[in-house]
């Protein structure tokens, strides 16, 4: 079918937009303006809603659009300029992508001749977007996707309060330095409020970090003898899919990738010259400051200095608009009086208050950048783009190869060159050294060419102690990390399939390192079911296929959290109680770190013991009530299943956006990557799923650059966010298989589902 749609307003002559039958709009031009137009346009038909929402969370708009709940989070946001409206805009050489791209978009806007239904049940109407709203999107993305300062919160009150010794050995990066500040500090950090958590976090519930595998291989370990590169982020589960996946095309110029809805940038694609992936990079953009404060004034190390004050009014859906006092040091918002606006603090007047500092707040961005990314003809070209004016508004891993196999990684960043000390712990707001300059683009190459011939990231920390200051401090563990390497140092001539076959692999290398210390523990129990424990959980081969017996204890085991019962037990603190919600990257916690004979945790090893042995008995126990109490019939995927729904699924016209539940293997911490939630194992009610998963991979895409042209590539969902839409769950089926359809760009081999005609 065909159909005839007005030319673009500014556009430079007509194009298409070709929906293949996977619901891949292919978008053929004669100009890449032009196809910048008709993504704008084929994003506004399919995201409208998610582009509209997504602007008001990253603006500080969401109370107007949603109601009082979200005041708290607009007032934060604004009084870190996380919408850039403080700085303004600077000027870009890739402005005039973002520009077309707004044209197409708008024109989709202003074509409407109805109120589309998520509006309606909203009670707004469609705006129109601008370069401000590009922009505020990217430094969003680097404002939510680490928030390590409430880690440095809780780990700076807990070293304090208990001494250093408890946590040194559960952090990642600890100095000399560190050490001697925690103890300078003691008293004003054994009072940091623990509320401050809750402005991170307002409910105070289990975060959704975003994560990823991607790695890439030159020519020389490829069996085309071409690069190839893989890639899969991961992101919560949902109706309509994170990003929006489309192909574009001018002439001579192709490139595909993923894009959040409402911006032009690819966070991961590829086009026949280059090819780039990334990981969510746990980079450290955060720091925490303790400030002396007296009236209105604060202390620093040339003298005392009055502080900055900010009205913000934060217009509220259905109320009258909310009058927001902030006050601030050059490092940032001061947080108890801030919290004490919303009553939740009553520090204000208190002697030392916490300042958090945030490395793009006083940072100008655009809108056109990262937008010139896939115009790149090369690997270094790519990474000249990168980064505009030395800034780059992500916190991202980046890999790109290309055709010719120069392979180039990047922590795509800006962030404080921290020396001296890790940044793992609060600083003193009254010495200058701690006011850190910001990394440059050339101390962001961390890797160039590796004789290895692979570059891998996985939401690890990716440069150890390599590299003039730490960038990862509270990372995930390196257990995917390690099983890339692993695999790519096997062989030396990999193909496309087995690049598939690796981002379904379910082997657990962090359970192969726990399993020998919790199994050594089990069998030491007299109690029978322990005992069962140990032996299902020695037989297990560390896969966490849906056929697994052994997982269905080892997994609600770990989200038991043991540890905090262990340290809470002995320490009688309640911040402990709050691990991990609050602090999810204080994550180091075996039973060999407890154990090391540096630490005073040992000696409290009888007392581990017992409650591992306890909560293994727990286990055991619920796990029986699911599935019986014939261990040989248990099945990991009886208790581990996924479900997709659409948010409005209980409204019409959504309610059959929703699919599953149905059974899936993987963990955290395996390639094939499933992070779950729920009760666990125990419940008998038959509509709620023991370990639910809602999060993982997105899509899954490899690329080789011997034929980019068909690149192998699924959606967990679909690429459509309509509810009146065949492709809003079409993949689905597909992807939870671990199957992959072929991506074909070349127009001729296009299998045509629609034709929109821009005349």
């Amino acid at each position: 079918m065909n159909i005839k749609i007005n030319r673009i307003e500014g556009g430079d002559g007509p194009f298409e937009i070709v929906w293949d039958k996977l619901g891949i709009p292919h978008v053929f031009a004669t100009s890449v303006a032009d196809a910048y137009r008709g993504m704008g346009y084929a994003a506004g038909y399919e995201r409208l809603w998610q582009i509209h929402l997504s602007c008001a969370y990253a603006n500080g708009e969401a109370a107007a659009l949603l109601g009082e709940r979200f005041v708290q989070q607009d007032a934060f946001q604004r009084a870190f300029n996380v919408h850039g409206g403080q700085t303004g805009l600077t000027e870009s050489k890739g402005d005039w992508i973002a520009d077309a791209y707004l044209e197409g978009l708008n024109a989709y806007v202003l074509s409407l001749e109805e109120i589309p239904p998520e509006f309606l049940h909203a009670e707004v109407e469609p705006r129109l977007f601008t370069r401000m709203d590009i922009a505020a999107r990217y430094r969003f993305t680097s404002w939510f996707q680490h928030k390590s300062w409430t880690e440095k919160m809780v780990l700076g009150r807990l070293m304090a309060t208990h001494g250093v010794d408890y946590f040194s050995n559960h952090v990642l990066h600890f100095s000399d330095e560190d050490r001697a500040l925690i103890n300078d500090l003691k008293e004003p950090l054994r009072n940091l409020d623990p509320k401050m958590i809750q402005l991170a976090y307002p409910e105070v519930n289990v975060p959704s970090f975003s994560g990823s595998n991607n790695w890439a291989i030159t020519g020389k370990l490829s069996s085309s003898g071409k690069p190839i590169l893989a890639t899969d982020p991961h992101q919560p589960h949902s109706l309509p899919n994170t990003f929006f996946y489309v192909h574009l095309n001018a002439g001579s110029w192709d490139a595909f990738g993923a894009a959040f809805p409402g911006v032009p940038y690819f966070m991961m694609g590829f086009t026949p010259d280059i090819a780039w992936g990334l990981t969510t990079g746990f980079v450290d953009c955060y720091d925490l400051f303790v400030e002396e404060v007296k009236d209105d004034q604060y202390r620093t190390q040339s003298g005392w200095k009055d502080l900055d004050t900010q009205e913000e009014i934060i217009e509220v859906k259905g109320q009258s608009d909310s009058s927001i006092s902030i006050q601030k040091t050059h490092h940032g918002v001061l947080l108890e009086p801030f919290m004490n606006e919303f009553g939740m603090s009553g520090s204000q007047k208190n002697q030392y208050q916490t300042s958090l500092y945030w490395s793009l707040q006083n940072v100008p961005t655009s809108a056109g950048a990262l937008a010139l990314l896939p115009t790149a003809k090369s690997a270094k070209e790519f990474g000249e783009f990168l980064f505009e004016n030395d800034v780059c508004p992500l916190v991202n891993n980046i890999i790109c190869v290309d055709k010719d196999s120069q392979l180039e990684r990047y922590i795509a960043t800006t962030t404080p060159v921290r020396k001296g000390v890790t940044g793992s712990v609060p600083l003193p707001g009254w010495i200058d050294k701690y006011d850190f300059n910001l990394a440059m683009p050339d101390q962001l190459l961390v890797e160039k060419n590796p004789i290895s011939g692979f570059s891998l990231t996985a939401n690890n920390d990716t440069m150890g102690e390599e590299g003039e200051f730490y960038i990862h401090n509270f990372p995930t563990h390196n257990s995917r990390a390690n099983r890339i390497r692993d695999i790519l140092s096997q062989k030396k001539n990999f193909s496309v399939k087995d690049f598939c076959a690796m981002q379904l692999d379910l082997h657990d290398l962090r359970s192969v390192d726990i399993l020998p210390d919790l199994i050594k523990v089990l069998e030491e129990s007299e109690d029978e079911e322990v005992i069962l424990a140990a032996r299902l959980l020695g037989e297990w081969d560390n896969s966490a296929s849906v056929d697994s017996i052994g997982a269905c204890l080892y997994y609600p085991f770990l989200d038991r959290f043991w540890q905090r019962k262990f340290m809470n037990e002995i320490l009688e603190d309640d911040l402990i109680s709050l691990l991990p919600m609050a602090a999810p990257g204080l994550n180091r916690f075996d039973i060999g770190s407890f154990l090391s004979p540096e630490t005073p945790w040992v000696d409290h090893e009888e007392l581990l013991k017992t409650i591992i042995q306890n909560e293994m008995r727990t286990v055991v126990d619920r796990v029986k009530l699911s599935l019986g109490n014939d261990c040989s019939k248990w099945r990991w995927g009886n208790l581990h299943k996924i479900a997709f729904r659409h948010r409005l699924n209980k409204h019409k016209p959504w309610n059959k956006l929703k699919i599953g539940p149905d059974e899936i293997g993987g963990s955290s911490t395996t390639l094939g990557m499933a992070v779950h939630a729920g009760k666990g194992p125990g419940t008998i009610n038959e509509d709620e799923v023991p370990c639910r998963v809602f999060h993982g991979p997105a899509y899954r895409l490899v690329i080789d650059l011997a034929d980019p042209f068909h690149s192998k590539f699924v959606i967990a969902g679909g690429n459509s966010g309509r509810h009146d839409s065949d492709f809003s769950m079409n993949q689905y089926k597909a992807w939870l298989n671990g199957d992959f359809y072929t991506l074909n760009l070349k127009r001729e081999e296009i299998d045509e589902h629609l034709i929109w005609e821009f005349d």
